[in-house]
């Protein structure tokens, strides 16, 4: 009786086998490894919003001229946020002629706004919409908060501190990441994480 003999290696199929699910894993890793890199440029991003926040409202509380946060487009056509110190409309820094008319629904260097100084542009990832920080100010002589919806006139003295906190969502699925609370008296800004569990009541906040 003859005996089978064993074979040796493998045939084409297998190997095509093989590699395809070798292939499977490696796009998978790959996949991985992109949303990691995504997710630690949006907190790297979050981390610099919060200093900036409270670095615009010591300006305001220092330099006694407004200052406000500005949500702009650069030359590349990628969205940066930066804080802008508004002038007055006369030599006075002090009451109602603060910020100048100009500069009320106008950004630095545009409509005849120039600006005392402006901070540099913190590049905001595309998977983030930061719009709702657009406009946020902070009053000179105490840094006292106010803001308006998107279009109206900023920093007025008559104004309203932030009514509830300002959300930052995710750019595609509008789902929540985090919110900008600011206290309505002082102005100290609070970047608080919404996408731990157990949740943080002030996500919550409508």
């Amino acid at each position: 009786m003859k005996m089978r003999r064993a074979r040796a290696g493998l045939t084409t199929l297998e190997i095509l086998v093989t590699v395809a699910i070798a292939g499977v894993f490696a796009s998978m890793a790959v996949m991985n490894m992109d949303i990691v890199k995504r997710r630690q440029s949006e907190r790297n991003a979050l981390r610099e919003i919060s200093s900036l926040a409270n670095q615009a409202r010591t300006y305001a509380r220092t330099s006694q001229y407004p200052v406000r946060l500005s949500v702009a487009t650069n030359v590349m056509g990628a969205t940066v946020l930066r804080w802008e110190q508004l002038p007055c409309d006369t030599a006075h820094r002090w009451g109602d002629s603060c910020p100048a008319a100009a500069c009320l629904l106008n950004a630095c260097g545009k409509g005849g706004c120039q600006c005392v100084a402006q901070g540099e542009g913190i590049a905001i990832p595309a998977t983030l919409d930061v719009s709702s920080l657009n406009g946020l100010c902070w009053l000179g002589r105490g840094g006292a908060p106010r803001y308006q919806a998107p279009g109206s006139p900023t920093c007025q003295v008559t104004g309203q501190p932030p009514q509830t906190v300002l959300r930052i969502t995710q750019s595609q699925s509008g789902k929540l990441d985090h919110v900008l609370q600011v206290d309505g008296l002082t102005g100290k800004p609070r970047m608080v994480d919404c996408t731990q569990q157990p949740v943080d009541p002030t996500c919550n906040i409508q």
